[in-house]
């Protein structure tokens, strides 16, 4: 007597396929990782590399450029 494995076959690989789309679409409904915030030190470098470079500008210029440069402000 022969086997009806196509059937089963079937509902077994549609089955695996809607698993596999419920899995796919909890992960992209998770939120993003958030960023680690910028740090005091990271802003004073970056303020000291525009000074170094001699942009325009006094210390309080150089810090707000590089903080909006670095939070993306």
């Amino acid at each position: 007597m022969p086997k009806e494995t196509t059937a089963k076959a079937s509902a077994t690989t549609r089955a695996r396929r809607t698993v596999k789309t419920a899995t796919t679409r909890r992960r992209a409904a998770r939120p993003a990782v958030a960023e680690p915030p910028v740090t005091h030190e990271q802003i004073a470098l970056r303020a000291y590399e525009l000074h170094l470079a001699g942009s325009d500008g006094d210390a309080m210029a150089h810090w707000l450029r590089a903080e909006r440069e670095l939070v993306g402000a």
